[in-house]
């Protein structure tokens, strides 16, 4: 028998449609870095970093702003490396975020200070969606310097373009219990 007193809030469920195929200019967000297990080796982990971006410009087809939303780009930093098919997503993100290419002396001391310093700063994607079931996602197939600064994200748009991690939600007003309103399968 249940003994917290709660009220069940009924939420329509949220879609985002697909972004539009184009370039946006993006500030840095957030950095997140979480071990999930290895490609491949599912009894091995490894360390994967999430590039949270939130557009600063844009409409989508019926013309409404595109400013909040958010876009991701995961990376496992194995290595800061340059291969025969280019600069890895680590140097692309980090360049176009400073607007230069690494220096020596950025590369060896490169770590989470570093990368912590780049958040707020602006660069552009390039956006392309890719169909996958009957899901069409939106990727960042590229990282540009921005080429003029757009009015950064107030404090409030940082807030409702932060992802809420289920662990970290302030408890319902007037509500002492544990339970999660969006947990209850009904």
């Amino acid at each position: 028998m249940l003994e917290e007193k709660f009220k069940v809030e009924k939420r329509e469920k949220t879609e985002y449609p697909p972004l539009p195929e184009d370039m946006y200019q993006v500030e840095l967000l957030d950095i997140t870095s979480d071990w999930k297990p290895k490609y491949k080796k599912p009894d091995e982990t490894e360390l994967k970093l999430s590039f949270q971006f939130t557009l600063l410009d844009g409409k989508d087809k019926d013309g409404e702003s595109l400013r909040g939303r958010n876009i991701w780009r995961n990376f496992v930093p194995t290595y800061l490396y340059i291969g025969k098919k280019g600069k890895n997503v680590l140097y692309e993100i980090l360049e176009a975020l400073l607007g230069h290419e690494l220096s020596p002396e950025e590369e060896a001391t490169m770590d989470e200070e570093f990368l912590n310093g780049l958040v707020g700063k602006q660069c552009r994607v390039m956006v392309k969606n890719k169909k996958k079931d009957d899901a069409i996602y939106s990727n960042i197939d590229g990282f540009l310097n921005a080429t003029k600064k757009l009015k950064a994200l107030t404090d409030e748009e940082k807030e409702n373009a932060r992802v809420k991690n289920k662990d970290n939600k302030d408890k319902k007003e007037g509500s002492d219990s544990e339970v999660d309103v969006e947990d209850i399968p009904f």
